[in-house]
């Protein structure tokens, strides 16, 4: 029996080269787990190692860009030019 390959990530490979901010943020249990687990996969699929910070906030910005209900209420919402 050969192995199937392994399905890709969700999360496409991430530019580092993007404007950064930076966020504090402490996981714990499976959370945590989870995290790290996602960090290996990512550089099993990738071939090099991700910081924690980038592939956070590219996991946050990829769900909310998929957030059907956040971008419905964005469009119908008075635009707010808060920082």
């Amino acid at each position: 029996m050969s192995k199937s390959p392994a399905p890709a990530l969700a999360l496409p490979k991430i530019d580092l080269e993007e404007k950064s901010v930076e966020v504090r943020l402490r996981l714990k249990g499976k959370a945590a787990v989870d995290l790290m687990e996602y960090r290996q996969a990512y550089q099993a699929l990738n071939g090099e190692a991700i910081e924690t910070e980038p592939l956070v906030a590219h996991i946050l910005a990829t769900f909310i860009e998929a957030d059907r209900g956040f971008q419905s209420w964005r469009k119908a919402a008075p635009r707010s030019r808060a920082s």
